[in-house]
């Protein structure tokens, strides 16, 4: 696949997300990066590619040091089957015995695995339907049919939150903003259901219309907005000289996609042309992608050192490092912009960078996510996401549920936000011009 360069957004704020379909990430996020995106989520993951072997069952392959099964130690599916066979019996007693209407067969399916799924309380390990998995896979196209948004799921009220809406697009101009929650899409509470499914209802094509119930802090009362559907193309990364003098080379990457690394490189490589007296490398409300390419981007600021730690379940571990190839001039002050929409291979990357005391972070504490997923194609077309690993910086620092602390605390305020205000940025040209 392909991707364009092109020019930043007025707010460096708003960048979306795409995922692969190596993606590792949570569900909250990644899904929604693959439905929405084009309306669309945090949808954080790092990525693993996956390919079947022989005997039709799914491998990993990665470019990293060694393989892993993940270390699970669980009985064989086979050894399983007597207790599962349980769940036979009694669907076949509903089905043969029940007054009234039956789901569908592959809907009682589905189901009946996410049941089992919220046993384990791991919101990353998930079940996408194939209609569901596919929208999955179109988040590697590039561009996207939906609102417009990123989003997260809100687990104590059961609804959609909005983390971002993006500006002049649907969501934006339908008067939806940031911390909005929906609660019922089209008339249907969102209670009871997950993000992959209000995800599901939420997005469709272009030109037709969603009615999303809001509950908005200070509002009296949830309140109806009508959005209509459109697609969003999804730019991965942009470049410019910042600063009063243009002194100061910027690039902005949004998603970790196939082509990350290179296209990174060569946006760094642009403004290294122009003689810049410092970088800022903006990776805020990027929610991950591969892994593979987060190795790759921190490969252009990081010369042999270590990039993350990898843990499998049965204690073994990976350290991956940077690839054999030259980073940037050591001595060029950097400073790396994040968010609470920062994820798991951003994370990974602003870690790295972070331990290494290469960058400076700025901005407000990041998502954390730190556990990898693995993506398996099942035989009817729908495919389940399994968490294999947990992932540490080069310290040994987990940020699973806590994030990355930035060097250097700057909020956005929504005021300034729809304003087109920048202070994280403004405080990182301050930063690199004064020391301070």
């Amino acid at each position: 696949m392909s991707y364009q360069t092109n020019q930043p957004n007025e707010n460096k704020t708003k960048s979306l997300l795409t995922s692969q379909s190596v993606l590792i990430g949570c569900i909250a996020l990644v899904l929604l990066a693959a439905s929405f995106l084009g309306g669309t989520g945090l949808g954080f993951g790092i990525g693993r590619l996956t390919a079947p072997d022989e005997g039709g069952r799914t491998a990993i392959q990665s470019d990293g040091p060694g393989q892993s099964d993940g270390g699970n130690t669980g009985p064989a599916i086979q050894d399983r089957n007597p207790t599962f066979g349980i769940f036979g019996e009694a669907m076949d007693l509903l089905y043969q015995d029940y007054y009234g209407a039956l789901p569908e067969d592959p809907d009682a399916n589905y189901e009946a695995i996410r049941g089992v799924l919220n046993l384990i309380e791991d919101p990353n390990t998930s079940l996408l339907t194939p209609e569901e998995a596919d929208f999955f896979r179109t988040s590697m196209e590039g561009s996207f049919e939906g609102i417009g948004a990123r989003v997260a799921w809100d687990e104590e009220n059961e609804a959609v939150t909005i983390v971002e809406p993006f500006e002049n697009q649907p969501a934006w101009k339908a008067g939806i903003r940031r911390n909005d929650l929906i609660v019922a899409i089209d008339g249907e509470s969102t209670a009871g259901m997950d993000l992959t499914e209000a995800v599901g209802k939420i997005r469709g094509p272009k030109g037709t219309e969603v009615t999303l119930t809001l509950r908005r802090e200070g509002e009296p009362a949830d309140f109806d907005v009508v959005v209509v559907r459109d697609r969003i193309e999804t730019p991965i990364i942009s470049r410019e000289m910042v600063g009063e003098n243009e002194e100061i080379g910027y690039v902005q990457l949004t998603t970790f996609s196939n082509n990350s690394g290179r296209l990174v490189r060569q946006a760094v490589d642009d403004v290294l042309d122009r003689n810049p007296q410092a970088l800022i490398f903006d990776l805020r409300g990027n929610s991950g992608g591969l892994l593979n390419e987060a190795i790759n981007v921190t490969s252009v600021f990081l010369e042999n050192e270590d990039v993350l730690i990898e843990r499998f379940a049965d204690g073994t571990e990976e350290i991956y490092r940077t690839r054999d190839s030259a980073a940037i001039d050591p001595d060029l002050p950097l400073v790396v912009l994040v968010s609470e929409g920062s994820a798991s291979a951003s994370e990974i990357v602003a870690g790295a960078l972070q331990d290494a005391g290469r960058g400076i972070l700025i901005g407000t504490t990041t998502f954390g996510k730190g556990s990898v997923q693995l993506p398996h194609t099942l035989s009817d077309g729908s495919i389940m996401r399994v968490t294999i690993a947990r992932w540490f910086t080069p310290l040994d620092r987990s940020i699973d549920g806590t994030g990355l602390d930035p060097d250097i605390v700057v909020e956005i305020s929504d005021e300034e936000f729809e304003a087109g205000e920048d202070p994280q940025l403004d405080r990182a040209i301050e930063f690199l011009l004064t020391g301070q």
